[in-house]
């Protein structure tokens, strides 16, 4: 949320985000690339603007709000805590699946981004 409410403002700051170090050395976008412009239209409504920029982002913070959600849903409930072979299966799960959001994303980021 701060940082949501910081791009709606962002451009009113008298500071601006640096230029890209990596795309300056080797000419592609870094996986990150686009992320600022991405809070941008997020925070102004523009969901499918906020895609364009950078997927990983829109992504990002679906997620965040998901998962926070259901934590809350799970402290109504009462719910107990899973037995650790449980979570470390699901910890896997979600690092291979952040892992492989990201990597499609770079490649989505070289392919279409400015």
């Amino acid at each position: 949320m701060v940082l949501i409410g910081i791009a709606r403002i962002y451009d009113r700051l008298p500071v601006k985000a640096p230029e890209c170090n990596f795309k300056r050395a080797l000419g592609i976008p870094c996986a990150g690339c686009g992320g600022t412009r991405s809070m941008q239209a997020l925070a102004h409504g523009k969901f499918v603007e906020a895609f364009q920029y950078n997927p990983a982002v829109v992504i990002g913070i679906v997620a965040a709000f998901g998962w926070m959600f259901h934590g809350w849903i799970r402290f109504r409930r009462g719910d107990d805590l899973l037995p650790p072979s449980e979570h470390s299966k699901k910890v896997k799960t979600v690092v291979i699946s952040v892992f492989g959001i990201l990597v499609l994303n770079w490649i989505y980021l070289i392919l279409f981004l400015e």
